[in-house]
């Protein structure tokens, strides 16, 4: 059996972890994994929150520097399963990080998609990817503007780390920023800022 190596990581975190995730999200659990099993195999580290600030900040100065942000973050991060919170000292909290494929969501994918292999992948498949852009007439669901090969994508309207599937029923015409602006969060949860998207778009194509 091939060994499991770096290459597949990156491949689970790109194919899995990514679209799950929010940016930031993604920039501190990359952090995270950095400084546990990239850097010495364990599974742990101690860090204080001023210094993920630091380290995952630059770029994106808006409210990194927020503590309060940066715990919003990190319980998230928990809350999905990629991460378990410890206790906190002088030295920072403690942190639990779990390699991609030992987060929960990425092994029921995985698993869904080993245990289903006689099923469509309407998903990854070009040909059933395309069928469902004409059958949305090639519209994003969420904004409604008309979508081109260079910019459309196939949103999961459930995300899949809250149960949602790749069911053609669950999959939806997106543009690239609104499948970004949504990107893990239910529609629900992502409206007001797809709305903002909208609005900031429209407001820009006037000036």
């Amino acid at each position: 059996m091939k060994e499991f190596g770096t290459v597949d990581m990156v491949s689970d975190i790109v194919d899995f972890v990514l679209p799950e995730l929010t940016p930031y999200e993604l920039s501190f659990y990359l952090f995270l994994l950095r400084n546990s099993h990239l850097k010495d195999g364990a599974s742990e580290l101690r860090v204080g929150k001023r210094t993920i600030a630091q380290k995952c900040g630059k770029g994106t100065r808006a409210d990194i520097s927020n503590f309060a942000h940066v715990t919003k973050v990190l319980n998230s991060l928990e809350s999905k399963g990629c991460i378990e919170i410890g206790d906190t000292n002088r030295e920072g909290t403690l942190y639990r990080v779990r390699m991609p494929r030992d987060i929960p969501f990425v092994a029921r994918i995985i698993s869904e998609s080993e245990t289903s292999t006689s099923l469509v992948d309407y998903f990854n498949d070009p040909e059933k990817r395309h069928q469902l852009f004409e059958r949305d007439g090639w519209l994003c669901h969420y904004c409604g503007e008309r979508v081109t090969d260079k910019n459309v994508t196939l949103d999961h309207y459930v995300p899949v780390c809250q149960g949602g599937t790749s069911d053609p029923n669950n999959l939806f015409t997106s543009c690239l920023v609104c499948n970004a602006v949504k990107s893990g969060k239910s529609y629900e949860e992502a409206a007001p800022f797809i709305l903002k998207s909208i609005r900031d778009r429209a407001t820009r194509r006037q000036e």
